[in-house]
């Protein structure tokens, strides 16, 4: 049942990626608006997530897990529906809210059934789930945006939820902590989501050259001091979201500061990629994601064979190799030539994919070995809030970065064109062929060429700097896991209090 939410929740992100164009157009949303359609789950998710791992604990696990699906399939009944944008990223906001009751309290169950070697075998096969959910949705949603609607998409959740629903009340049993306070920090929520939420839009702003950037970087200020407040109120209460004695524990502050940053460039590379196949390959939108299905399976296969690994191996000499795999890939990718097209993408495509599943395996396995199973819930809630939030900054960042080393190079090779900053504004939009040929017409044969010279390169040349930018993460990572756990002390990650 745990398997089946873990896939539902997965795929419907990549399923809403292959229905944005449509929905977009019958809900006349702009490119900013569909943005946020995304980017409204991941932040909600990040945001909630770890206060629901607390709920679990106190609560009742199968309790909570009952209550996120229930709030999920409204959430989705009401995108399916939506009259307009913002109904939907309503929606999208109550799905991510659902999802991070859901995911902590099946997690934790996990942690309770399952004892210590079980648990990473159990992990790496929700990742292998959540790998193959990931790996069909473009096609179901490519499917049924074509031939239904885009409103399906949503819609075909209620049914696999209600089924789920109805395992869980018969097959589950209940399990909380005893003696955990019902106290929740509301403050911290609070906080925590104005941070972030500001920080987007910071983000999203200095995007924008029509903005101005004093604008930008007041609002990245802002999250700034919000952080700041947050941390403030965290140590001042009793009934903190973020409990200050886990990170005591050297396995569990690795595994959440290295998820932070796995899920910054995981969510990153993912955007960019896609970005990639479609504006420089040609690629459709479902043509991407079948294009992307070779690294989602990858993803899935290594994530199931890393969680086995762990009873022959050492957590952290496999984690270190996930790093290496990951640092490979990268590197080889972005020196891959854009004549290559997409055969000379697959290789670092599944060195990367063999990376990022083993590493999203092997931090939840080390995290959750280090924490005694009673805090399991909140301990849950705390690595996927750094792995999510790392997720929704590193889409928006490579968001920014892309388009700043874009427009740079394009204004560089475009300084005897002569275009209007009308004509060049619309080689910054979504559209590759659209873009071009709408400039077409003002322009001289010898100077459409230019163009187009101008707008592949300039496009390839954001692609692979934010790659080669991007190679600090891995490594940063591994020394982390040199620092915090060490080779050959694999023992420490399973003490309990």
């Amino acid at each position: 049942m745990i398997a089946v939410v873990f896939a539902i929740m997965n795929a419907d992100i990549t399923t809403v990626n292959v229905a944005l164009v449509s929905l977009g157009k019958d809900l006349h949303a702009d490119l900013s608006d569909l943005q946020w359609g995304l980017n409204s789950y991941m932040l909600a998710f990040a945001a909630l997530i770890v206060t629901a791992g607390r709920l679990s604990d106190v609560f009742g696990r199968r309790r909570c897990l009952l209550a996120g699906a229930t709030v999920f399939s409204v959430a989705s009944l009401l995108c399916g529906i939506a009259p307009t944008i913002s109904v939907l990223v309503i929606g999208r906001v109550l799905q991510g809210a659902g999802g991070a009751l859901m995911l902590p309290a099946g997690m934790a169950i996990i942690s309770v059934v399952y004892n210590a070697e079980e648990r990473a075998v159990a992990l790496g096969t929700l990742v292998g789930v959540a790998g193959v959910a990931q790996s069909i949705g473009p096609l179901v949603g490519g499917f049924l945006t074509a031939e239904v609607s885009w409103r399906l998409v949503f819609l075909v959740n209620l049914p696999l939820v209600a089924l789920a629903m109805i395992v869980a009340a018969r097959a589950i049993q209940e399990s909380h902590e005893e003696s955990a306070s019902h106290r929740i920090d509301i403050a911290g929520v609070v906080t925590l989501v104005a941070a972030l939420t500001t920080l987007l839009l910071g983000l999203d702003a200095a995007q924008d050259r029509d903005t101005d950037q004093r604008t930008a970087l007041g609002l990245v200020a802002l999250s700034l001091v919000l952080f700041v407040i947050f941390t403030v109120v965290e140590r001042r209460t009793e009934n903190a979201i973020i409990d200050r004695k886990l990170f005591q524990r050297p396995a569990f502050l690795c595994s959440c500061v290295a998820s932070w940053l796995l899920g910054f460039v995981f969510f990153l590379f993912l955007f960019i990629a896609a970005v990639y196949l479609q504006e420089e390959l040609g690629y459709n939108a479902l043509a991407a994601g079948i294009a992307l299905v070779p690294f989602s399976l990858v993803l899935a296969v290594t994530g199931v064979m890393s969680g086995r690994l762990t009873k022959r191996f050492q957590l952290a000499t496999l984690l270190i190799v996930s790093c290496a795999f990951m640092a490979v890939g990268l590197a080889v990718l972005s020196f891959v030539p854009a004549s290559y097209g997409y055969a000379g993408m697959v290789f670092p495509f599944l060195f990367i994919a063999a990376s990022a599943g083993p590493g999203f395996t092997l931090l939840n396995t080390a995290g959750l070995d280090a924490v005694p199973p009673e805090r399991s819930g909140q301990a849950t809630g705390m690595i996927y809030m750094f792995r999510f939030g790392g997720g929704a900054i590193g889409v928006a960042a490579a968001s920014a970065l892309h388009s700043a080393l874009f427009h740079s190079h394009l204004v560089s090779r475009l300084s005897t064109a002569r275009l209007s900053i009308a004509q060049q504004k619309l080689l910054e939009q979504p559209g590759a062929s659209e873009r071009i040929g709408q400039i077409d017409s003002g322009l001289i044969a010898n100077q459409v060429e230019q163009v187009r010279q101008a707008f592949h390169e300039s496009f390839v040349t954001a692609f692979t700097g934010t790659l080669r930018l991007c190679l600090i993460f891995p490594i940063a990572i591994a020394v982390l896991v040199i620092v915090l756990m060490g080779k050959g002390r694999k023992s420490e990650l399973r003490i309990k209090n």
